[in-house]
């Protein structure tokens, strides 16, 4: 399942590319790129909000849940080609969920968790400033209390939007899909697959423009 969830992640990411590279406009003469050797600096910040519903088969009792994640990331790159940067993204996830039983209509207090991760991520930037993005990250929660340590494990492939405010900085609305499964200590998953909604700033250093003439349709 997991293996089969990384590969539909990463397919995903290829046929955006190929989307986005089949709209750019053939008939345009000059062509706007990022230079390779350039550097990418920044990050974003991104949420989701999750409803849940889950019917005790034992007690009959229906409990409803709501989660909220909130992931800060620094991404931080090099373009080993033009347009296209590989980097490493550090992630701060936090979440909260809060359960709620419908018969009785009590909640339970919000359970908060913690988790630090890293990993590579892969960026592709088009003529009209949209890029679709890969990252993979692995990392751990509460590294203090070894009762309760989880191991996390996350894919996910986004869509975004570089809005240059000028050579060096871009203000980046990302959507992406993301799929996170953590395993406590007792061999134990727990798994989920939704949205995100993100917002970023990044800073690009050396950055350059080429002019590529090209062939007129």
């Amino acid at each position: 399942m997991l293996q089969r969830t990384f590969t539909l992640i990463v397919a995903l990411f290829l046929i955006s590319i190929c989307a986005l590279r089949a709209q750019e406009n053939e008939s345009s003469l000059i062509r706007a790129k990022i230079k390779h050797g350039s550097l990418l600096l920044g990050g974003n910040l991104q949420g989701s909000y999750q409803l849940t519903s889950n019917e005790l088969n034992r007690t009959g009792q229906e409990v409803t849940g709501r989660r909220i994640d909130f992931n800060l990331r620094s991404k931080n790159g090099y373009f080993v080609l033009e347009d296209f940067v590989v980097g490493l993204d550090l992630s701060v996830l936090h979440q909260s969920n809060k359960m709620t039983d419908v018969s009785d209509g009590v909640s339970s207090e919000p359970r908060r968790e913690t988790f630090v991760m890293a990993g590579p991520f892969l960026r592709y930037y088009m003529l009209n400033g949209v890029f679709s993005e890969l990252t993979l990250l692995a990392g751990l929660h509460n590294f203090n209390d070894v009762n309760q340590k989880y191991k996390a494990l996350e894919g996910g492939v986004g869509l975004g939007y570089a809005f240059f405010l000028n050579k060096q900085f871009s203000l980046e609305p990302v959507l992406s899909v993301r799929y996170f499964r953590k395993v406590d200590r007792n061999g134990r998953a727990y798994s989920e697959f939704g949205p995100m909604i993100g917002f970023g700033l990044q800073a690009y250093l050396l950055r350059q423009k080429s002019h590529v003439i090209k062939r007129a349709l």
